[in-house]
Formats: structure tokens, sequence, C-alpha cells
């Protein structure tokens, strides 16, 4: 397939070596970023089995890459994700319901492996965002959004139900949000996004790469470790595998975590009244908080 060569397309950039992918899914990684860039363009990046295959394999490449501190999630061409390729479900009723739910099965569990990745993922969307594309965007820890996307749940106005995407959607929105806009299946725009919580940040068009590398930034002295650590524990608490009265495991937590190198590193740092030394966040000597835009772009 023809590569897009939008300004929404960063596989050409030197910042990137190649990765897994390449087809319907690409991957470039310069530590400690990773770049996962949906690549139907000519659909909308429109998700179909094989590419759900591709989003799958490159998530389990980049899971257990300890380099790794940002998984940025995108698309080619025009749009993020225009949601199910509905070319997928056309031969649904030549299947039975078993063959059905395991090729569904396929996009929920992909969702999951988002979710619960150890890096901060950053959903970066542009264009269309329907259905699906909600959902890819949903399971990230954040989602940065150009001023003119357009979101739709499109499920209920084709006969069908979010069930995939639900469960991450329903982190990120009231229930009487989930209402009007899951059950209407109306449009809607980036600033009413960012108002309901599904979009952390909206810049202007054209922004949406200097807006990733200012975020990006924003983490200049976090260490990585720690970063991990304390994503995995709001996950566990926010899904109540972790509450009040488990006392001895999160005071283990934080014992680790005070013994742990970058602990070390940053207690005396505070102590000494000095900025904590930043090689731990980039394998070229550099932390985030010293590296800016024009650096991140060469």
């Amino acid at each position: 397939m023809q590569k897009d060569k939008s300004m929404h397309s960063n596989s050409s950039s030197p910042l990137f070596r190649r990765g897994l992918g390449g087809g319907f899914v690409e991957l470039h990684i310069e530590e400690p970023v990773a770049r996962i860039i949906l690549n139907r363009p000519d659909c909308h990046n429109a998700l179909i089995l094989e590419m759900i295959t591709e989003l799958s394999d490159v998530l389990d490449e980049i899971s257990g890459m300890e380099e790794l501190l940002f998984v940025v999630l995108s698309g080619n061409g025009r749009s993020f994700c225009a949601g199910v390729d509905l070319n997928w479900f056309s031969g649904a009723e030549e299947r039975s319901l078993e063959e059905n739910t395991a090729q569904y099965k396929q996009l929920a569990d992909v969702l999951l492996k988002l979710f619960q990745l150890p890096q901060v993922t950053i959903a970066n969307v542009h264009g269309n965002v329907f259905g699906g594309g909600i959902g890819l965007m949903a399971a990230c820890d954040f989602v940065l959004a150009e001023a003119n996307t357009r979101f739709m749940f499109s499920e209920v106005k084709l006969g069908l139900l979010p069930a995939t995407i639900l469960p991450f959607v329903a982190k990120r929105l009231s229930v009487q949000n989930l209402r009007k806009w899951i059950l209407t299946g109306n449009l809607f725009v980036a600033d009413e996004a960012h108002r309901i919580g599904l979009v952390e940040v909206v810049c202007n068009d054209g922004q949406l790469e200097n807006t990733l590398l200012e975020f990006i930034a924003s983490f200049d002295l976090a260490a990585p470790s720690a970063v991990k650590m304390t994503k995995n524990m709001i996950n566990q608490v926010a899904n109540g595998k972790v509450g009040m009265t488990d006392t001895e495991l999160t005071a283990t937590i934080l014992a680790e975590a005070v013994l742990s190198p970058n602990g070390q590193i940053g207690i005396h740092a505070f102590l000494e009244k000095r900025k904590k030394p930043l090689s731990n966040l980039s394998p070229k000597g550099k932390g985030l908080g010293n590296t800016d835009s024009e650096n991140l772009n060469k």
C-alpha cells in the first residue's frame, strides 16, 4: 500500500529506527520513545483483522522493552482511526457464533494489551476518530487531539453496540456522558471531548507533533522505573485490586521504591538540594528535560 506522506506520518524521520511492522501497522523506536503508526490511510485507518493481528504483535514486542518510557499511538493520513472496517463483518453470517466471537476477541485483547503496557501511552489523534478508534485512544494513558478532530460512537447507528471498547471508555466518562454520546451516536469535536474527559490536551491543527514533544518533555525529572510502578499501581487501584485495607502491600511497594537505585538518587539529590542525574531517562545521557523539540525532531 502506498505510504501516505502527510504531516501526520513520522515514518521518514531519521529520529526513528525501523522496528517490527511496516504493513498495516508500523513501529519506530528511538529510546525512550516508541511510535506505533496505524497505516491504512486510504481507509482512514479502519480496523481489519490483519491490522489487529499486527498491532497485537507490536504490543507484544515492546511490552518488555525496559528502555522505553513512552509509547505514542498515531495514524497515517487524514484520520487517526475511523473504527472497525465493516467489510470485516460482511461474512459474519457464514461463521458460527463461536468463530465470530474468537475474531472479535482479538480486538478486545488488543485494547487490553494497550491498556496494560507498562510504559506511558499517548494517543495522538486527528481527523476522524470513530467507534473502535475511540476505544484505542481510551485505552491509552493520555490523549492529545487537534482542535478539528471529530469523534463519534457510531455503533448504534449501525445496529451494533460498542461492546469491546466500552470498558475502556467507561474509565474516562461519567455514566451520563456515556449515555449522551453512545446512545445517540452524535458527532462531537475535540473541545467537547476534552470537557467530558475523553481527551487531555487540545491543540491547534498542525501543532500535534509539537504538542506531543512538549508533553513528553514535562516528564523531564521523572524516574522511568517510578513512573512505570506508579502507573501499574494506579491501574490496580482503579480496578479494585488494591484498596485502603491493603496496607501491607502498599507499604511494601513504597519500601521497594525507596530502596531502588532511582529512589536513592532522588532522595539524596533532594536532601542535597540538587537536581538528580537524568541519564537514566535517556540512553544518550540526556534527560528529556534537556532535550528540546528541535533535538527530538533531528
